[in-house]
């Protein structure tokens, strides 16, 4: 067999395994976000390594986009697995295969060395994996095995997003923690967001699926959030926070007008008279006190 063939990517088949794919079923939410996810991935790496080859200009996305698109062919028990081909044998000098390869390597290496970047890893080739792993729990899915043929090509856990957010840091992010209330819980199937809403502004914010419970029983809270921060390129403004940590502010709930009352041993006026005050004698002296007061 030669280097080609091995490299080609044919029959590609993605296992998903965990108590979410018992009896061979898969949520539709998590097929969306498996294969929309490899989908992106590939085209983001593609678009990277022709734009570092200047052999080849000219190449518009929606070609790009062509050349690794891959289709889905088929469904198979066995945890859950879906089966992936390439809708044409060569394109684009076989960029899907290529593609694929750094891919494979890529992962390899930041599970190795998780504070090393791998050369094509770009902020959104990292930032989609991690979406893709977004699923990935105890109760849900617990491990993405990619493989074509025989060959396990890679695998995505727990572990692999924990090294793949270490490659996030890295870049231009930090670390961060706001205080603020809790809105909009967004449970898209390829994406969980949410919103807190601080003194200084609103600050989307997305997170994995362990924090989906945690973050609906918040709604409306006030909150405290840790995560890393992608920023604009002004290096302060924040673009997105990936939330690693959410938890509820306890703060004191409001008095009723009775309990205050109570609380300020007063009761209610039963003679208006008694609010008029002392009388004005002179109108302009009364008026200059104001005045002197603003």
């Amino acid at each position: 067999m030669t280097e080609h063939s091995q490299r080609r990517v044919e029959n590609l088949s993605i296992r998903a395994s965990g108590p979410a794919t018992t009896g061979g079923r898969i949520s539709l939410t998590e097929l969306s976000r498996i294969s929309s996810g490899l989908q992106a991935t590939l085209e983001r790496i593609a678009y990277s390594l022709l734009i570092g080859q200047r052999r080849r200009p000219g190449r518009f996305p929606k070609e790009i986009a062509d050349a690794v698109r891959m289709d889905f062919v088929g469904f198979r028990e066995g945890s859950a697995v879906l089966d992936l081909d390439r809708p044409q044998p060569e394109t684009l000098d076989d960029l899907l295969s290529e593609s694929f390869e750094v891919l494979e390597t890529g992962i390899a290496r930041i599970q190795a060395d998780p504070s090393t970047t791998p050369p094509h890893f770009n902020p959104s080739v990292v930032s989609g994996l991690i979406t893709m792993c977004g699923g990935i729990s105890a109760r849900n899915i617990t491990e993405i095995s990619f493989e074509s043929g025989s060959r396990l090509r890679f695998k995505l856990n727990a572990e692999s997003r924990a090294s793949l957010r270490k490659v996030q840091k890295s870049g231009p992010q930090e670390q961060l923690t706001i205080v603020g209330r809790l809105h909009m819980g967004d449970f898209d199937p390829l994406s969980l967001r949410c919103r807190i809403d601080t003194h200084s502004g609103s600050i989307n914010c997305d997170l994995d699926d362990d924090l989906r419970d945690t973050v609906l029983d918040l709604l409306d809270s006030l909150v405290i959030a840790s995560g890393v921060a992608d920023l604009h390129p002004d290096g302060v403004t924040v673009r997105i926070l990936h939330l690693t940590d959410i938890e509820e502010i306890e703060t004191s709930s409001p008095s009723s007008l009775d309990e205050l009352a109570r609380q300020q041993a007063v009761g209610p006026v039963d003679n208006f008279e008694s609010m008029r005050g002392e009388p004005i004698d002179d109108f302009d002296d009364f008026m200059a006190i104001i005045r002197s007061a603003r």
